[in-house]
Order: C-alpha cells, then sequence, then structure tokens
C-alpha cells in the first residue's frame, strides 16, 4: 500500500471499529477477541509508524494518530496510547483534548507526576477546560499535593457548580485526608447533579464497604450495575462485600464474572486466587496467580502468592522460583525475603536463610520476627554468641510491640544461651 493511501485505509477501519471522543476512566475496557477490521487496524497502524517520517506533511495525520491514542486509552493499552499521543502533539501541540487525554493515560498507568505535566499543558491553552481541571486534581491528590488538588477542583466547581465529575473530585478530596462524612456528601451531590452517576456510586459503595456498611454498599453497587452491568470494578467490588462477610462462594462468583469482562487486571485475578486458596482449592489458586502474573509480569504480589500456593502445594522448589522472581523484581521486599527465609529453614540452608532475614530487617529493623528467625539459624550454624544477642535484641522489640510472650520466650532462649557459653568457658 502506497503511503498517501495508508491514512485514509485507517480512517476507514476506525469509523469501523469505533473509537470515542471523550474518555473516562470507568470507560476503559480491554477488548475482547479482536474484530477483523480491528485485526486489520493493527496491522494498518504498523505500517503507519514505519511510515509517519513520509507522511508527516499530510494535515490528516495529526488526527488519524489521535484517534488510535483514543482507541489505545479505550482499551486500556497506556503506553501505545501515549506513544501515539506525543507523536499527534508534536505534530500539532494546541491539542487540549489530546493534552488530557494523554495525562489520563499517564494516570491510570500510574505515573500522577507526568500525568500533571500534561493536564498543566492543556491549561495553559484553555485554562478553563473542567476536565483538564478535575484529573489535575486527582493526580494531584496521588501526589499528595492537597491544597493545589483542592485548589483545582474549585476552580472547575466555580465553572459549573453541578458538574458530576467535579462534584466527585470534591468528595475524592475529602476521601483522603480521611473525612468521610464530607466524602460521602459530595459524592452524593455528584450523584443527585445527573440521576445515577457511576463512578460517584462506585466510590460511595466502596466507602461504605470500608466503614462495614454492606447493605448500604450492595444497594450503591447494585444502582451501578443497573445501568452498567458490564462494570468490572463495580463486580469485584460486590464480590469485596461477600469476602468480608465470609460467603466465599458468592465472592467467587463475582470475582469470576470480573475477570471475564476485565481479564487484565493482575488484581482481579489475585482476588479470586485468595479466594480458591481460603476455600482450599489450591490448584485453582494457583492458576488465578498465574492469570495475574500473565496479566502483569512484574506484579510482586502474584509471584509471592504463587509461591505460598507451591508451599501449601508441598512443591518447596517451585515456590522458591516464583520468590526468587519476586525478589529479583523488588530485592527490598522483606516481607517477600522472610518467606524464602522460611522455605530455606525448612530446607535446612542456613546460610541462604540468614542472608534474607539480614534483608528483611535491613528494610523492617522494628520487625522482631526478622530477628527471631535469624536467631534460630545463628544457633543452627553454632554462632552462639550471636544468636544470644539477637535473641535478647528480639525480645526487646518483642517488649516494646507488648509481645510479652514472644518477649518471654527470647529472652528463655538467650538465657539458655549464656548459661552454656558459661559452662563451656568453666570446662575449659
Amino acid at each position: 500500500m502506497e503511503p498517501e493511501d495508508l491514512i485514509g485505509a485507517i480512517e476507514e477501519k476506525l469509523i469501523n471499529v469505533g473509537v470515542p471522543n471523550e474518555i473516562d476512566p470507568e470507560l476503559i475496557r480491554p477488548r475482547g477477541l479482536l474484530s477483523v477490521h480491528r485485526k486489520e487496524l493493527n496491522e494498518l497502524e504498523t505500517l503507519l509508524v514505519n511510515a509517519i517520517e513520509v507522511l508527516k506533511g499530510d494535515p490528516r495525520l495529526a488526527g488519524v494518530l489521535r484517534a488510535l491514542a483514543n482507541l489505545h486509552l479505550s482499551e486500556g493499552v497506556y503506553g501505545k496510547a501515549i506513544i501515539q499521543y506525543e507523536i499527534c502533539l508534536s505534530l500539532n501541540s494546541e491539542q487540549v483534548g489530546a493534552w488530557v487525554h494523554m495525562g489520563l493515560a499517564y494516570l491510570m498507568a500510574g505515573a500522577a507526576k507526568d500525568a500533571v505535566s500534561c493536564f498543566g499543558s492543556a491549561l495553559a491553552i484553555d485554562s478553563e477546560n473542567i476536565r483538564a481541571l478535575i484529573y489535575m486534581s486527582m493526580a494531584q491528590l496521588e501526589l499528595e499535593e492537597y491544597e493545589k488538588a483542592l485548589k483545582s477542583v474549585e476552580t472547575a466547581l466555580k465553572l459549573n457548580p453541578r458538574h458530576p465529575r467535579a462534584l466527585m473530585a470534591k468528595g475524592f478530596y475529602f476521601k483522603k485526608r480521611g473525612k468521610r462524612e464530607g466524602a460521602i456528601t459530595w459524592f452524593n451531590k455528584a450523584i443527585e447533579s445527573e440521576g445515577e452517576f457511576i463512578p460517584a456510586l462506585m466510590e460511595l459503595g466502596a466507602l461504605y464497604l470500608e466503614t462495614e456498611k454492606y447493605e448500604d454498599a450492595n444497594q450503591a453497587l447494585v444502582r451501578v450495575l443497573k445501568r452498567d452491568p458490564e462494570q468490572p470494578y463495580a463486580i469485584s467490588m460486590m464480590g469485596d462485600v461477600a469476602f468480608a462477610q465470609k460467603d466465599y462462594n458468592q465472592a467467587l462468583f463475582y470475582y469470576d464474572k470480573a475477570v471475564s469482562v476485565k481479564f487484565d487486571d493482575a488484581n482481579l485475578w489475585i482476588r479470586k486466587g485468595d479466594v480458591h486458596r481460603i476455600m482450599k482449592s489450591y490448584k485453582q489458586s494457583q492458576n488465578a496467580y498465574q492469570k495475574a502474573i500473565n496479566a502483569d509480569p512484574e506484579n510482586i504480589e502474584a509471584w509471592a502468592k504463587n509461591g505460598d500456593i507451591h508451599l501449601l502445594m508441598d512443591d518447596d522448589n517451585t515456590a522458591l522460583e516464583y520468590f526468587n522472581t519476586a525478589l529479583a523484581l523488588k530485592p527490598d521486599n522483606a516481607e517477600v525475603a522472610h518467606r524464602r527465609g522460611l522455605v530455606y529453614i525448612s530446607q535446612e540452608r542456613y546460610d541462604e536463610a540468614l542472608v534474607d532475614f539480614d534483608a528483611a530487617f535491613s528494610v523492617e529493623p522494628s520487625n522482631p520476627e526478622h530477628l527471631y528467625h535469624r536467631a534460630l539459624c545463628l544457633e543452627k550454624l553454632d554462632r552462639f554468641p550471636e544468636a544470644r544477642r539477637t535473641w535478647q535484641i528480639a525480645a526487646s522489640l518483642f517488649e516494646q510491640e507488648g509481645n510479652e510472650v514472644k518477649a518471654a520466650e527470647c529472652n528463655a532462649k538467650a538465657k539458655r544461651i549464656g548459661k552454656n557459653e558459661l559452662v563451656s568457658s568453666r570446662s575449659h
């Protein structure tokens, strides 16, 4: 295909696929099985990437790139979306909507600082862009810039006092500050301003779940699902409510439904795996944790929980492989280092266990459990003076925690070693 024909072909496929002009977080969904048109669009996009330099003079290029970026954002493919927005804005930096959407892509990807930069660029062009102000406040809250966030959302509300997303953002500000009653008030204002405003209903449901008002949480989430039966996070939150009430079969029902809609969310797969684990369905639990890894290969929790489940299945060596990967991804994860140390102890690999407990204690120096197991390893390695000192320090930390039983145990072990050392010195 000639480069000049490529843009026209992409425009036609974009019409066939359908691309939203405005995208908000609750509308982002992964695309399931790709249609013929979507597969062909992927192929055309690859050709476009290779022909960008040739086509830079074509006035249609910026619009096509922005539409492709919007499509990727709507499907939750944030990296691809950001790349296309960047190229699009390099051709025409005055596109406010593209700046807002690129900021949203960064925000959804967990890069709040980059999101703030994008929203700032949008507001430099249009200082009264309400969507940019609202999402700027959300990003600033993520960065714990509370006064700036409040200023952004109040500016939006001055422009439109009944804007549902702005009202919800004010509620989110109160939630972040730990003022739940204020948050509930503003979420309800957002809901009232637009009948059944789904994002505010979901925030309300989450707040009720946190405060163990399960019936209220369910009512809010049912209202969401009446408007949007495929809303994956409302479905998964219904599972959270059931889980909190120890109704594990019901929780599993909702988590299964949620992952069928949002199959690329590692956290949903982890929730599902946790329920199977509680129900002692270890193979199904392991499968769910593996799906979490497939969805996000850098999710440390998924790797660690897969290791845990292999321990329950009496497969220590495979468990170690998962813990090794988790620690390769984040070497300073004290919890995973401790868990791997416990496996090494069970295999009588005390030198390696000691390294892990030392690493864990260096990250969490107030956690006496790391020292407790460190002392066990030192005793097994016949390093008794070090073991005695470690028991003493562990005892002190347990006392600070108010754990008198553990403190007494550690003191007893330290005294036992001290007596043995005294007997040994007298015999010489």
